[in-house]
């Protein structure tokens, strides 16, 4: 599973436009090896939005960059809301494989805790709890916790905006 982590720098007077262009991102429901996007605001710095977007793999997500995502974006009139865009591209290290229990775990949280990292995080935790992801170029770590208060200075909490939440109907799913 491949993560795009999305960190944009929002005008403060663009918020609302930049939060209403996330919600036209449902589109990515029809595209090949999407899985599921969330996202939400740094509840440290209401300016600052993060966007997590899963992949089945790089190869599904490389498709869609090349095909289809600026399209989207021009349709969705995003550009000029936000001063400040960071991608990081991270593949799934978690022991945990079953993708529809971890989408459907982060489907339903309204707070993602989220740290970068370098070096493990200390504490006891349960595969269950949390997705580990390995950066694709150096060895940053992030490991995303749902639903758990943030225990340490170094991690961010973000806010889920339910609006932007989309997902890909899974094998087994209801629709």
């Amino acid at each position: 599973m491949l993560l795009k982590w999305i960190k944009c720098g929002v005008f403060p007077e663009q918020k609302r436009r930049f939060s209403f262009a996330q919600e036209q991102w449902q589109e990515l429901k029809a595209i090949s090896g999407f899985l599921q996007q969330i996202g939400g605001w740094n509840v440290n710095d209401a300016n600052e939005a993060y966007i997590f977007s899963f992949w089945e793999n790089h190869s599904a997500y490389e498709a869609f960059m090349k095909r289809d995502h600026d399209e989207i974006m021009a349709k969705n009139n995003q550009r000029g809301t936000y001063h400040r865009l960071a991608v990081d591209l991270y593949m799934k290290a978690s022991p945990n494989d079953d993708t529809f229990s971890i989408m459907e775990m982060l489907r339903k949280s309204n707070v993602l805790h989220v740290w970068e990292r370098c070096e493990p995080l200390s504490g006891s935790w349960s595969a269950e709890e949390f997705i580990w992801f390995q950066h694709l170029h150096d060895h940053r770590r992030l490991l995303i916790v749902p639903a758990m208060p943030l225990t340490d200075n170094d991690g961010t909490t973000v806010a889920i905006e339910e609006s932007w939440t989309t997902f890909r109907f899974m094998e087994g799913e209801e629709t």
